[in-house]
């Protein structure tokens, strides 16, 4: 099996009925839901420990909504991934338009249990990556927050550019003053032919 599946989740997988819940963390520097952790289970799971956070409880209180199919494939490439939380919950809004959500690590992972919520192996970690972006879609009967996340490498390839300030003048044209005050007056500069 793919990733080193332990032989208990291996038969669990071989089953005829699989039981499983899926478990989010979303890794925020501070507050008192760091990581935050949501899962779709019927039933609050833990406190267990994660590759990525220990001891947690994760909550079942229906925040986790969805997330796309994650595909794994033998080729170096970007994985993307779109999850839905739900937009009615003061915890997720406010996470959200609060803090400074870019770049923060949000894993995803798949929690087997048997008929009496028994833990079987490890959770098995899908989807490891850094938030892009998240936009809020509300209509009469319904608000959702769906958080885009793609694996660390999406932004590999990009050429950091340049700057306007200073300091980024300075490391090519030491002593030149031509950035000096454009932060402060970027709205009067005239590009092109009038």
């Amino acid at each position: 099996m793919p990733r080193g599946l332990g032989s208990t989740i291996t038969t669990e997988l071989a089953r005829d009925r699989i039981r499983f819940s899926d478990l989010l963390e979303l890794h925020f520097d501070d507050g008192p839901y760091n990581p935050l952790c949501l899962t779709n289970c019927p039933l609050d799971i833990g406190p267990i420990s994660t590759t990525t956070a220990t001891s947690k409880v994760f909550a079942a209180n229906g925040e986790l909504l969805s997330f796309d199919t994650i595909e794994e494939t033998g080729e170096a490439r970007v994985n993307k991934v779109s999850i839905q939380l739900s937009g009615a919950s003061n915890t997720i809004t406010n996470l959200f338009m609060n803090n400074d959500y870019v770049d923060r690590r949000i894993v995803i992972y798949r929690y087997f249990y048997d008929e009496q919520f028994i833990a079987i192996g490890s959770p098995v970690m899908l989807f490891d990556g850094e938030i892009q972006s998240f936009s809020i879609n509300e209509t009469e009967k319904s608000s959702t927050l769906t958080v885009t996340s793609a694996s660390v490498f999406y932004d590999f390839e990009r050429l950091n550019g340049r700057r306007t300030n200073s300091a980024s003048q300075q490391t090519i044209f030491l002593g030149d003053k031509g950035f000096d005050q454009a932060a402060v007056v970027t709205d009067k500069i005239k590009w092109g032919k009038p």
